[in-house]
């Protein structure tokens, strides 16, 4: 039996059609690029299966992409009255917008490699500071084998490298993290001071990552950017407009009597433009789209693609080894460490016998 293909839209096509000429076509710059293709708004930001899931009966679904499809109905409508003039927008145009952007945001690719990094650095710290001979009791316990030495040593090297194992994205555990942070992240949104750009003649661009989360001067360069810690949320709307929006409490101060900044409007000049299209192109991850007639990229440094997603999280390597963090502990240091380790709360107490062997999603290692 053939299996079905999905083709699934990471970018809304609605959305991209605001930066496609009159026969719904866009340009494709490959970063750093190198490379670029004009094709249709169809096919411009596709991937296959990335939303299907398995059911429990092994059949596959794309029942989510359905359901983000009815998202993007009423974003649709309201991102048309927004485009045409409208402003402020308000009520439910306010909210479907606001959760299309949400929507836009959590089902990147970013944030599935994201949780998939911080899965990885998890089990590193885990197996990493329980040792190499309690790696070895994991696997011979689950394999019911003894493992030579040479196996266990690529087995430890492996898991424990840098960024730990490589694992397989889970798409299950993506979707649930969408729908959980969804509409709180909508909410949040909603309720921001937003300001709206139109540009007359400057041509804005937007990417495979049109959603981007701008920090603030001073926010640590060691920190990742964050829903909760963003400065402002950028999204290029079309090729003439384009959208920030601002938590009411990065403001410092409001006038008396003033609840909240109100929303503005501005005419972008060149200098926002830039500003704008240069911090969208900093979020993409692979691709950058603009409309075919335009040539808005010679003054922008176009990164590298598929830079490496690193979550907010300290380097451990100081407590990865192969005799374990607490073969010099006492038990005292033992307990302190419990209480302090990433262990703890939620997942107080796990270790690295509560590790299924072989690691779930891990990527095949070949047997030494």
């Amino acid at each position: 039996m053939v299996e079905r293909v999905r083709r699934q839209h990471v970018v809304s096509r609605f959305y991209l059609n605001g930066f496609a000429s009159d026969t719904g076509r866009v340009r494709r710059v490959s970063l750093p690029g190198e490379s670029e293709h004009v094709l249709s708004t169809g096919d411009a930001a596709v991937i296959k299966d990335f939303y299907t899931i398995t059911l429990p009966d092994g059949t596959q679904s794309d029942v989510f992409e359905k359901v983000f499809g009815e998202i993007e109905g009423p974003a649709s409508e309201a991102l048309r009255k927004l485009l045409s003039g409208t402003w402020p927008i308000t009520g439910d145009h306010r909210v479907a917008l606001a959760t299309w952007i949400a929507l836009q945001h959590l089902r990147a690719e970013d944030v599935r490699a994201s949780q998939g990094s911080m899965n990885a650095q998890f089990i590193r710290l885990i197996v990493g500071t329980a040792g190499k001979e309690a790696l070895r009791e994991l696997i011979e316990g689950a394999e019911s084998r003894d493992i030579p030495d040479a196996e266990l040593d690529h087995e430890w090297e492996d898991i424990t490298k840098p960024g730990g194992p490589d694992l397989v994205p889970d798409v299950k555990q993506h979707i649930g993290i969408l729908m959980d942070l969804l509409p709180r992240m909508a909410a949040y949104l909603h309720d921001c001071h937003w300001t709206v750009f139109r540009f007359n003649r400057r041509s804005i661009v937007t990417s495979d990552h049109p959603v981007n989360l701008v920090p603030g001067d001073d926010h640590p360069e060691w920190s990742g950017v964050g829903i909760a810690t963003a400065e402002l949320f950028l999204i290029p709307l079309s090729r003439r407009a384009a959208l920030t929006i601002q938590p009411h409490d990065r403001f410092p101060s409001l006038p008396p009597g003033l609840e909240k900044v109100p929303d503005f409007q501005h005419d972008g000049t060149t200098q926002v433009a830039d500003s704008i299209n240069q911090e969208t192109v900093l979020g993409a991850r692979k691709y950058v789209h603009h409309h075919p007639e335009d040539s808005p990229l010679g003054r922008l440094h176009l990164p590298d693609p598929d830079r490496s997603i690193e979550p907010s999280m300290s380097d451990a390597s100081d407590l990865i080894r192969e005799k374990g963090l607490f073969s010099d502990m006492t038990d005292e240091q033992r307990e302190a460490w419990g209480r302090m380790s990433p262990a703890s709360g939620e997942r107080r107490g796990v270790s690295i016998k509560d590790l299924p062997w072989p690691i779930p999603g891990r990527r095949q290692v070949d047997k030494m």
